[in-house]
This record gives C-alpha cells, sequence and structure tokens, in this order.
C-alpha cells in the first residue's frame, strides 16, 4: 500500500482559514475563452445565463470568473475603476446578475504594479483592492504574478498581504495564486487555496509541462489547499485556444487525478457536444472532488527526465500512469499516452501493490461500463495525449 501510506500520512490543514476551498474550485474564466477581447458585462452575464441553460451548477460549477483586461485605472482614493465602455454600471451589478442565478463571482488582479496585459496591479493597494471586491460582492479573487519581483520569499510576502486583505473584509473569497512556478507549492496551503505551478496552458506541449511539473508535488495539496496546473482547454475551436478533443479530455481527467481545480476554459457560449459530455461526466467530478482530497501521483512513467517542451516542440514519446487514493478505499487511475502512436500501457501487479490493491473491480468511468475482476491491467491508449480513466474498487 505504498501511494495509499505515503499520501495519507501527510496532513490536513485548512489553507488560509477562510472555510472555501475545501474541495477542489470549479467554474469558469474569461481568458482560455476570450483573452482581453469580448470581455464586457453583456458576455459576463450571458456565460452565467449560459451557465444556468447547460444546468453547470448541479454538476458542481460555481464561479464565473473575470481574467484580465477588465480595470482602466485608479480614482484619485486609489480605488479600481473598471472600463467604463465594458462595464458602464460598474462592477457591482454584474456580481449581482451572476448572484442571481445561484452562481459566484470572481475577479482577477496581480501583485505587482501591473497585470499581465498593463493594467493597474495591486501592489501598495491589497488592502483598498480587497475592501472594493468585497463591497462588489466578489467571491474568488485570481492575484497573478507580472510586474513583480521573482525573488520567492518577496513573492510570498506580497501574497500574504492580500490574504490577509481578504481575510480582513469578513467575506469568504476563494483565493487563486497564479505564480507558475512549483517552487509556490510548499508555501501555497499557508497562502492560499489554490497555487499556479507551472506556466500557462495552451497548446498541448504547455499541458504536457504541467503535467510533468506536478508529478512530485502530490504531498504539498490538502484540504483547503491545491496545486493548480492551470485552466482547463476545450477543443471548441470558437475559443482563444484550443486542443484536440482527445487531448481536452485527458487535461480534464488528470486534472482531477491530480485534485485540481477545474475551470473551464472553453467557449462556454458555443460548448461543443463533445466538450459538455466531457465537463459533466459525473464519474469523474466525483474522483476530483475527492473528499479526502489527496493529489495523485505516477506510478509507472516511461518518460524521460523532465525538460519543459515549447508550444510548437515536441512532446516526448512516453507513457505514463497516475494513481490517486480515494475516500472509499478506492483508487483512481489514468494511463496517459503522450507518443505519436498507441501504446500499449500496463499497470501490472506492481503497480497495483504500489496503490494500495492486490485485486479490484475496474470501472473504465468514460465509458461507464465495469470491467471485471484484476490483479493487473492493461490496455492499448490511442496516440497523442489520449487516455483511459479508470475507478478501481478493492475486491
Amino acid at each position: 500500500r505504498m501511494l495509499v501510506a505515503v499520501l495519507l500520512l501527510l496532513p490536513l490543514a485548512a489553507a488560509v482559514n477562510n472555510g472555501v476551498g475545501l474541495t477542489p474550485a470549479m467554474g469558469y474564466n474569461t481568458w482560455n475563452d476570450f483573452r482581453c477581447d469580448g470581455i464586457t458585462a453583456q458576455h459576463v452575464m450571458q456565460v452565467a445565463d449560459k451557465f444556468a441553460e447547460l444546468n453547470l451548477l448541479s454538476f458542481g460549477y460555481q464561479y464565473v470568473n473575470i481574467d484580465d483586461c477588465w480595470a482602466v485605472g485608479r480614482m484619485a482614493n486609489g480605488t479600481l475603476i473598471p472600463d467604463p465602455t465594458a462595464f458602464p454600471a460598474g462592477m457591482k451589478p454584474v456580481a449581482d446578475y451572476v448572484h442571481s442565478k445561484g452562481l459566484k463571482f470572481g475577479i482577477y488582479t496581480d501583485r505587482g504594479t501591473k497585470t499581465c496585459a498593463g493594467r493597474p496591479g495591486s501592489e501598495g493597494h491589497e488592502a483598498i483592492d480587497a475592501q472594493t471586491f468585497a463591497s462588489w460582492g466578489v467571491d474568488y479573487v485570481k492575484e497573478d504574478s507580472c510586474s513583480a519581483s521573482i525573488i520567492p520569499d518577496v513573492a510570498f510576502h506580497q501574497y500574504s498581504l492580500m490574504r490577509d486583505a481578504l481575510n480582513a473584509t469578513g467575506r469568504h473569497i476563494y483565493f487563486s495564486l497564479c505564480g507558475w512556478h512549483a517552487w509556490y507549492a510548499p508555501q501555497g496551503w499557508n497562502l492560499g487555496n489554490s497555487w499556479r505551478i507551472a506556466r500557462d496552458c495552451n497548446a498541448w506541449p504547455s499541458i504536457y509541462n504541467a503535467i510533468r511539473t506536478n508529478e512530485k508535488l502530490a504531498k504539498y495539496a490538502r484540504v483547503g489547499g491545491w496545486n493548480d496546473p492551470d485552466m482547463l482547454v476545450g477543443s471548441s475551436p470558437q475559443a482563444a485556444v484550443h486542443n484536440s478533443p482527445a487531448q481536452a479530455r485527458t487535461q480534464f481527467s488528470l486534472w482531477a487525478i491530480m485534485a485540481a481545480p477545474l475551470l473551464i476554459g472553453s467557449n462556454i457560449l458555443n460548448l461543443s457536444s463533445f466538450d459538455l459530455e466531457t465537463y459533466t461526466n459525473k464519474e469523474v467530478i466525483a474522483i476530483d472532488q475527492d473528499p479526502a482530497g489527496r493529489q495523485g501521483a505516477p506510478l509507472v512513467n516511461t518518460c524521460p527526465g523532465f525538460a519543459p517542451v515549447d508550444d510548437n516542440g515536441l512532446v516526448p514519446a512516453c507513457h505514463q500512469v497516475w494513481a490517486r487514493p480515494l475516500f472509499d478505499g478506492g483508487v483512481a487511475l489514468n494511463m496517459v499516452n503522450f507518443a505519436p502512436v498507441p501504446a500499449n500501457v500496463t499497470c501490472d501487479a506492481a503497480c497495483f501493490h504500489a496503490a494500495g490493491l492486490s485485486r479490484a473491480a475496474v470501472r473504465d468511468v468514460w465509458a461507464h461500463k465495469d470491467l471485471g475482476v484484476f490483479s493487473a491491467y492493461s490496455a492499448v491508449v490511442p496516440a497523442d495525449g489520449a487516455s483511459i480513466t479508470l475507478r478501481l474498487t478493492p475486491a
């Protein structure tokens, strides 16, 4: 019971004692959908309407989050000014509308002097920004790291200022750190509800990079605080970025194994039936939201030592088997094939043992099919980032 023993010995602790983030956040973020274009009150309200139409709240998706490009400056007293063209009535009516749909509202800032798009950052304005966000009814704050020091101790201090400012408002606000480095993980639980551990996910190689970065970070995830490998990239060509349907489904599956936030970045207003099926798979969502809060890790790994791959580069021809221990004593497995040709991927008896199992009833959570009882399991996994996700129950 190697994996179970190692992960279950890890302490549980609330991240910032703010009462939220007890399971990974689920929702939507504008960035992978719109980028800076089309960030308007009308579009955000249309997204909230679409959430209601698709009944996404019933699957656990709560947050509708605005990313960069909404602010244009500050008033004389330091209060942030929303873009008057995009948000003519200000931000509170938008938050109120999102709330009227039973959803929660999120917003973006930066710990530096400017955001990544050159809008005003929160450095030196943490207290007034936190109070402003709370007065608008904000439920989720993502704080980026552009125009800011890359010295870890400086970054930790700046994030602690916003953490304390948000807590001081008395409002339960999910705090998402966006620092893009694995060195946030050991300190992340003390600073926020989730912390980015890699660069942005865009093309498939960047998703590979996030997966490989998160291999060794499982011990830092726990109830209330989560390693964040970035937002989901769907397969819809209408979004600012997209990948193949198989790759989008693998990302969703592995994010569940990694106990990661599930923030949809596909084009929600024109969501394909495939992406909708992906994001509403209750069996996979249950893995992500498992109350034990234990992140998975790879038990089988034929990949070379990790070196980041450029977005236009080639992902190594290799495969992995990830395993996550679950609250009911079961284990979730993901067999992912990064190679350009199909591969026979096996979790053999030693792999089962490392997962804490000798024999298990195996269920394919995408086919929604029970496959039988096994003491080892093999499957041919299609090429180019395809995967198979299984739930194993001791037998």
